[in-house]
């Protein structure tokens, strides 16, 4: 499974960076399937920085993902690997400068293992859109004013 999205932000680089950076303080809100999401350690990200997200796949079900950062460039990329849910990955976000504007690159692969391998292209697919909506939900939080103390 592979995913390549971009989405263009009304926001610095510095900025965009500073919210994937701190995804855990923006992940959990009504509405959002994300019903826990934490960092450890707390404070600036680095590589090894991980994170414990809580995920409502349907009603009364849900999975965790465990996530690390394995490259940091603060303004420019972040890099995760990740795990949970019969499934594993890597994922990169990459932020590039456009005049007043970022324009955020999302790369993930992603590979069911265990029971769920046979699924694997099935699962692909139905990602697919999921994908593709985390981007622009990430892309809303600036057009809708920006990301600030009220969606903590």
């Amino acid at each position: 499974m592979e995913f390549d999205g971009v989405v263009r932000i009304r926001a610095s680089p510095g900025r965009v960076y500073e919210v994937l950076a701190d995804i855990q303080d923006w992940a959990v809100h009504p509405g959002s399937p994300v019903e826990a999401m934490e960092k450890d350690p707390p404070g600036t990200t680095r590589v090894g920085t991980r994170w414990r997200e809580v995920v409502r796949i349907a009603p009364l079900v849900t999975l965790t993902m465990w996530s690390e950062a394995t490259e940091v460039a603060p303004d420019h990329l972040l890099a995760l690997r990740f795990r949970g849910g019969s499934m594993q990955g890597r994922l990169t976000y990459t932020l590039v400068e456009d005049g007043p504007d970022t324009v955020l690159r999302q790369q993930e692969t992603m590979h069911a293992v265990g029971w769920l391998k046979p699924f694997d292209a099935f699962l692909g697919r139905s990602l697919q859109g999921r994908l593709g909506h985390r981007l622009d939900e990430i892309r809303d939080m600036f057009t809708a004013g920006g990301p600030g103390p009220e969606r903590r």
